[in-house]
């Protein structure tokens, strides 16, 4: 297939990489990062995001791990992230009463100058790479989509609402894990349930949590309460669920406060009273996806939660964007050809997404199931973070 652009690789070869124009589908987290990758290395980079305001987030907060916080800084967003967020080198492990079991450390597989995990918030988190996208020279399209593309040998031409066309060498989709675009260029690649669902809530911080509180073993699973900021935290419950689990939005609140109040602890009973304030609840089914490789299709690539998605067992799912991101612009500056640069590109993120991928989803199946012990637990736990220490 052949775009109608026909410009071939002239452009891209040239020495000068700001020549290259590069469109991303998508302004969540791994889109604005790979915006400012791209920025970084001098190529074309225009955005592509269909919400009007990327400051309204769904999610409330996320823990970033050592080696997000890691990739973060190859493109100078680390230290931004942790003047905003709750750094810290363990999380606090307990009963469902609120005993304290351990203070478990967490491998720093950033390496030791960056925090072993960070609570933040996502609306912090988006804060910071929208204005340093925007900042980068990245022309972002908010409020708008495109209508289809053509992915050819030599670009991809795309065409817009209101019918107009651009052509650029390479499309990036990172519309998530029911992106449209994935549908297009692989349309048999679905995700898949995990057996689980997240309730969510934004509270207030209460004062004495200052590090990601995890209570283990009770009636619902795990449950957790994580500080993303000086003020904020967010309580979270992992449980066992069908598919067919639904609630009405105006349930919501009563059900989740109802579920914390079988657990004794004093600092889950003081996040079920606070629930009463909390602006944000929610509850998600928990979505599995890893695509077989290559990962594009012509000059059409997708990466981030449209290639590969997994549960949060790890708290690997924006790290894997993250670094998906940094790694794609490094290839696409490093390599003699787009279609070398993509190749490289999957060849090296394809182990670590498998990884994350399928141990999550083992990790997922042995707490629906309790097929195996702590230990076991344990053991795949630290295998996984082992990896991801290693350099991506």
């Amino acid at each position: 297939m052949h775009c109608a652009c026909g410009r071939g690789l002239a452009a891209f070869q040239n020495v000068d990489n700001s020549c290259t124009k590069v469109l991303i589908i998508g302004g969540g987290i791994t889109g604005l990062t790979l915006a400012i990758a791209l920025r970084r290395h001098g190529f074309q980079t225009d955005l592509v995001e269909i919400r009007s305001d990327l400051r309204q987030q769904a999610g409330v907060g996320l823990s970033l791990q050592g080696n997000a916080i890691a990739a973060l800084a190859r493109i100078g967003q680390d230290a931004a992230c942790v003047r905003r967020g709750v750094p810290a080198q363990h999380i606090n492990l307990r009963t469902p009463d609120g005993t304290l079991i351990a203070q478990h450390p967490v491998l720093p597989m950033g390496g030791p100058a960056f925090p072993s995990t960070l609570g933040i918030s996502r609306q912090d988190l988006h804060d910071i790479l929208l204005a340093n996208a925007t900042a980068s020279g990245a022309r972002l399209r908010l409020g708008a989509t495109i209508d289809s593309f053509i992915s050819g040998t030599d670009g991809v031409e795309v065409r817009y609402p209101d019918e107009t066309q651009q052509c650029y060498d390479l499309l990036v989709a990172a519309d998530g894990v029911h992106s449209k675009s994935r549908a297009v260029l692989f349309p048999d690649a679905q995700p898949a349930h995990c057996g689980q669902a997240v309730w969510r809530a934004a509270v207030a911080r209460p004062p004495q949590v200052e590090t990601t509180e995890l209570h283990i073993g009770g009636e619902h699973g795990v449950v957790g309460i994580c500080p993303i900021s000086a003020t904020d935290a967010y309580v979270y419950i992992v449980e066992s669920a069908s598919p067919l689990t639904r609630y009405d939005d105006d349930q919501i609140r009563a059900v989740m406060i109802d579920k914390l109040s079988g657990y004794g602890g004093a600092l889950l009973r003081e996040c079920a009273g606070r629930l009463t304030q909390s602006t944000s609840i929610s509850f998600r089914h928990l979505e599995w996806l890893l695509l077989d490789e290559p990962w594009f299709k012509g000059r059409a690539l997708v990466i981030g939660d449209a290639a590969h998605c997994n549960p949060p067992v790890l708290a690997q799912g924006a790290a894997m964007g993250i670094e998906d991101s940094v790694v794609l612009a490094d290839e696409l500056a490093a390599a003699a050809t787009i279609e070398q640069a993509l190749r490289q590109f999957v060849q090296r993120r394809l182990p670590r997404a498998s990884l994350v991928v399928r141990n999550s989803v083992k990790l997922c199946q042995w707490e629906v199931d309790h097929s195996v012990g702590a230990q076991e637990v344990g053991r795949l736990m630290l295998e996984s973070q082992q990896f991801l220490a290693q350099p991506f």
